[in-house]
């Protein structure tokens, strides 16, 4: 064997080493790093706490409060903007419903209006107000509210954040218990954790053409309350957050080819948390979209509560002009007249009633006639009588 024969056995297995040395980080999460936003607060009365996060590592980065909750988050790698659906808190920022926000990496945010239906003009309140699950793809916005998913435009232009399908979710048991997914280009799927009782920890794929959400088998994290951020690593992995698992709240690495489970960080427990991501590393600034501008003659949105409260119908009062300074006697409004039986009348039939008089006129006349004979014959004895005593 040549010199070069015997070198090419060692080149070859250099190679291999190689591979395999820039394969192993990848099995175990250390490929590359993940920089996602996260919105999480610890109370349900608080406005969200923005941050930037690396994932595995965990390394996190401040960014403030923007005064408002954030849900539904996606990323826009396109535009380099997160997308969020901030609803009202106590700084009032949308008291007639929740709009969308775009937020950049350093935190900033952008009132972008309402998500509308297409075809109606403008709203003051948002169609996907309480939406808890967003992920994006493209330049489509997925957003789960309740067992429906909606898919959204962000392109930029005259359809920009109008919806373009809505899509019930099969089975609802399960798909109530996702509230948060996140888009695999390569699959077509959204994946999520579903911690309903049916679901019980198990990850979900959502096929966002038909609705259909099913489990994946063999995908299984510890039962907590909610699973509110979740989002596909650098490495293909799933990071998911589950809010409340005893008294805190947990980060979870799920390696979807293994079904292997592993426990990244903990941290207090959660009310409520969303994260969306991977951030693109390129130094693009962000683009952020024109939202349509209203028209001149669009009045303010009054305040519409989630759930108005029934009430009676108010009763109307006459109006009672005055001339004087006196003020005008209250009048009181008039009773509800009460509904009375009327009169029982008699069950006989007219026809019978008058048989019944008419017997009773007869019978009379006859009383009257015999009395009238008794009389004649009584007198025409007397005097009968009378003749002959003076015979």
């Amino acid at each position: 064997m040549t010199t070069r024969s015997k070198l090419l056995p060692l080149a070859i297995a250099g190679v291999l080493l190689g591979a395999s040395a820039s394969i192993a980080p990848a099995a175990n999460g250390q490929s590359g790093v993940c920089t996602v936003v996260r919105a999480q607060n610890t109370q349900t009365d608080r406005p969200s706490a923005l941050s930037r996060v690396d994932l595995p590592g965990g390394a996190t980065t401040s960014l403030g409060t923007p005064g408002f909750w954030l849900n539904a988050m996606g990323y826009s790698s396109a535009q380099n903007l997160v997308y969020g659906v901030a609803d009202g808190s106590d700084s009032t920022a949308f008291p007639a419903g929740a709009h969308v926000v775009a937020i950049d990496r350093d935190g900033n945010t952008t009132d972008l209006g309402p998500v509308r239906r297409a075809g109606v003009s403008h709203v003051p309140w948002s169609v996907v107000t309480g939406a808890t699950a967003g992920a994006i793809h493209g330049n489509t916005w997925y957003i789960r509210r309740n067992s429906t998913l909606y898919t959204v435009d962000i392109t930029p232009g005259d359809s920009f954040l109008t919806v373009l399908k809505l899509t019930p979710l099969r089975l609802v048991s399960l798909a109530t218990g996702v509230d948060d997914f996140d888009y695999d280009p390569a699959a077509g799927l959204l994946y999520g954790v579903s911690m309903s009782s049916r679901g019980a920890g198990s990850v979900v794929t959502i096929n966002p053409a038909n609705g259909q959400v099913d489990v994946v088998p063999n995908l299984q994290l510890p039962r907590g309350e909610s699973a509110g951020s979740v989002v596909l690593g650098a490495d293909r992995a799933l990071y998911v957050t589950s809010n409340r698992e005893d008294n805190r709240s947990v980060v979870y690495r799920v390696e979807r080819d293994s079904g292997a489970v592993t426990e990244v960080s903990s941290g207090p427990r959660l009310a409520t948390s969303d994260v969306a991501g991977c951030l693109s590393t390129s130094s693009q600034p962000p683009v952020v979209p024109e939202p349509p501008p209203l028209p001149p003659d669009v009045p303010q949105p009054p305040v519409i509560p989630a759930v108005p409260p029934r009430s009676d119908p108010p009763v109307s009062q006459p109006i009672v002009p005055t001339t004087s300074s006196t003020p005008a006697p209250t009048v009181e409004p008039s009773p509800t007249p009460t509904t009375t039986k009327p009169p029982k009348t008699s069950k006989k039939r007219p026809t019978e009633a008058f048989v019944a008089t008419a017997k009773r006129d007869h019978h009379t006349d006859l009383k009257r006639r015999w009395a009238l004979t008794t009389l004649i014959l009584i007198l025409g004895a007397s005097a009968a009588a009378h003749s002959l005593r003076r015979r």
